[in-house]
Formats: C-alpha cells, sequence, structure tokens
C-alpha cells in the first residue's frame, strides 16, 4: 500500500538499508517505454520478427533500463552513506529516480563525489551492455537488448552530466563552485543554470509539439517544467538554509502556547479552540503533563456523529519523538522535522516539561521578517 509521507508510492525493496519505493507516475513511463520499443525501435532494428518477440524484447529492456536508474541512484547513496550522510529513501518516479539525503553535504568537495558517481555508474553500465551486446551467445535477441541498454545508458550519462541543476552535472558545478565556501552563489549559479536548461527545453519542445512531434514534444516539456520546478525549489532551499543560519527552535517558537485538556470531547475542542482562534492545532495535556498533540487534520477525521462522545486523547497523535523537539535544536534541523512529519507542528520540551510550540508557519513567517528587514 501507498507509504504515509508519499502518497502514490509502494515501498518495494530495501537496500544497504535504504527503502526503495515505486512511485505509481512509474507504471506510465514503464508503458510508454515499452510500447515505443516494441512498436518502433525493435521493428526498426529487427524487421520481420513476431509481435511477440518485438514486445518480449520490450519487456526485459525496460525492466532492465530501470533496474539501471536504481543503480545509478544507489552509487549516489552508497557515497553519501560512506561520508556519513543518511539516506532516507529512493523513489523511482516517472522523471527517473532520486535518492532523498537526510541533510546537504557538509562541503564542495563532497557534493562533488556524490554527483559525479552517478553519470560514472550510468558510463559504466553502458560500457558493460555494450560488451554484452558483443556477445554472440545471446543470440539476437539478447543482443539487441543489450545494444539499446547500452545506449540508453550512454544517453543518461550524458543527459546528466549537463551543468544544470538539479541534474548531477548541475550538482557538480555547484559543489566546483563552492568550493570557496559560498554556498548560496554556488547555488543561484546552478540553479540559474537548470532554469536556463529547462526553459530551453519547454521551448524546443513546443516548438517539435507544433511540428507533429506530439509524444516527444510533449515529454520534453514535462521534463522541462519539472527541471524548472527542481532548480527554483534548490535556490529557495539554499536562501531558507542562510536565513536559519545560527538560529535554533528557542528563537522562533511560541512561549506558554494555549493546551488542550485531554479528557474533553473532539466537539468541544473543535467548537472552544479551533473553531475559536483558528489555529491548527495544539498540544494536549493531562494536567500539567504534556501527553500528546491534536490537529485539525485529526477533528476532522471524527466523524461528525461521534465527536461529542470521543475524546481528544483517542484521537490525538501521542507524545512521541516525532511530535518532539528540544528548545536549542538548530532552526534548519526542525525545518526539516516538521516538512518530514507532516503536521507541520512540534512540541518544544525540555527536561519532560512543556517549554513552547513550534508551527512552520511560525517559521515561515519569522523568515519572511528577517528576509523584509536584511532587504
Amino acid at each position: 500500500m501507498p507509504q504515509p509521507g508519499r502518497p502514490g508510492a509502494l515501498q518495494i525493496a530495501r537496500v544497504l538499508g535504504v527503502p526503495i519505493y515505486l512511485h505509481f507516475s512509474w507504471v506510465i513511463v514503464f508503458g510508454l517505454i515499452t510500447w515505443t520499443l516494441a512498436a518502433g525501435y525493435f521493428p526498426a532494428q529487427h524487421p520481420d520478427l513476431p509481435a511477440a518477440s518485438y514486445w518480449a524484447k520490450a519487456l526485459v529492456a525496460s525492466l532492465l533500463f530501470f533496474l539501471s536508474i536504481l543503480l545509478h541512484e544507489l552509487s549516489h547513496a552508497v557515497v553519501a552513506l560512506r561520508h556519513g550522510i543518511g539516506i532516507r529513501s529512493i523513489t523511482l518516479f516517472i522523471f527517473g529516480g532520486v535518492a532523498e539525503m537526510e541533510k546537504d553535504p557538509p562541503d564542495g568537495a563532497t557534493e562533488f563525489k556524490i554527483a559525479v558517481v552517478g553519470p560514472l555508474a550510468s558510463l559504466a553500465l553502458a560500457g558493460f551492455f555494450w560488451l554484452a551486446s558483443r556477445l554472440a551467445f545471446l543470440g539476437a535477441a539478447g543482443q539487441a537488448v543489450a545494444g539499446y541498454l547500452a545506449l540508453i545508458n550512454l544517453v543518461l550519462a550524458v543527459f546528466n552530466l549537463v551543468p544544470a541543476f538539479p541534474l548531477d552535472g548541475g550538482r557538480i558545478l555547484r559543489g566546483y563552485l563552492w568550493r570557496g565556501g559560498d554556498k548560496l552563489r554556488a547555488t543561484r549559479v546552478a540553479a540559474g543554470a537548470g532554469t536556463f536548461f529547462a526553459f530551453f527545453l519547454i521551448v524546443s519542445g513546443v516548438f517539435r509539439l507544433l511540428g507533429g512531434e506530439a509524444v516527444g514534444g510533449m515529454w520534453q516539456i514535462l521534463i522541462g517544467w519539472f527541471l524548472k520546478e527542481a532548480a527554483g525549489g534548490a535556490w529557495r532551499g539554499a536562501r531558507l538554509d542562510e536565513t536559519l543560519q545560527g538560529l535554533t527552535v528557542a528563537d522562533v517558537m511560541v512561549d506558554g502556547p494555549e493546551t488542550l485538556p485531554a479528557h474533553v470531547s473532539v466537539a468541544d475542542a473543535a467548537r472552544d479552540h479551533f473553531a475559536r482562534t483558528g489555529y491548527g492545532g495544539y498540544p494536549v495535556v493531562r494536567g500539567d503533563e504534556p501527553v500528546g498533540l491534536l490537529c485539525l487534520r485529526d477533528v476532522l477525521r471524527t466523524p461528525p456523529e461521534e465527536r461529542d462522545t470521543v475524546s481528544v486523547q483517542a484521537v490525538m497523535t501521542p507524545l512521541g519523538r516525532e511530535i518532539v523537539i528540544s528548545p536549542g535544536t538548530p532552526l534548519r534541523t526542525a525545518v526539516s522535522r516538521l516538512a518530514e512529519q507532516g503536521r507541520g507542528r512540534l512540541l518544544v520540551m525540555e527536561g519532560g516539561r512543556l517549554v513552547g510550540f513550534l508551527t512552520l508557519n511560525t517559521v515561515m513567517r519569522h523568515v519572511r521578517v528577517r528576509e523584509q528587514l536584511a532587504a
């Protein structure tokens, strides 16, 4: 079933302790590649074969292509893990694959090493499949599949070497520029190159679309749009990191937050608290002891006819590491936690006491004020 926090994604394996997810959009591109190979590529390369032969080759080639993408992402993961950077997951989706790191590399040299290994892995796979395509004992079918995989891995390596963030080439460029110690400038240049390349893909895709290449043009536009959004997100993330530098949770948290008693009904909480203040969540207490977190979504998930008889403590998120943070935690770490857990709220606790409440909205409001003052 789809995993929490990864809508539409299914965990299919765990490699080196890293969960591997398959996004539902992968099915779309898998079907498109298989159809393209069976209806166009293999008939052009080996005419006069039965249709079943083309479809069998296409199915095997598509599966091995996505295995190649997975190996590409695993190469990034291995180098990141060797440098002490955890990998939350690897996800295969419509635009390929992505290895999600728990934090940014600490310096440009590490960024360079993590980024460059991906294209090198694809080049190694291209060489392996090229050699396999020369082996006579594989037969014509095996050689055809190996030849395609050699070509597609070479294309994958070359495309990823384009110096445009978030492609590996853009990360290589950022790592190289970052050597001087200015991460923000390095990210701005790499993200700018990524945005330029994205618009190039979109515009050229439109011309292909107008020229009658419907599938190719639309695919190019979609890839360009994805790269544009990713490059913009990287730049915004770098600016956020810069703004949060040196701040801790204690600098931003709400002191003495309003709380909810655990014994009150969900209906009372909705009427007397959520509707009155417009807040999206409250710490829940039993006496003076914090016991959990109640969010608006917990209220909405409770059927209206049951809200008068169900208590807050029955539907809240119980106290646990996922909703608790200490006041001395760096704010950048807290923001990652807030985004990761999906509730956008954390209880700030010290020595078993509730000392504050941190929300993503509070952090972003603080960031906007600091940016305006800096400007």
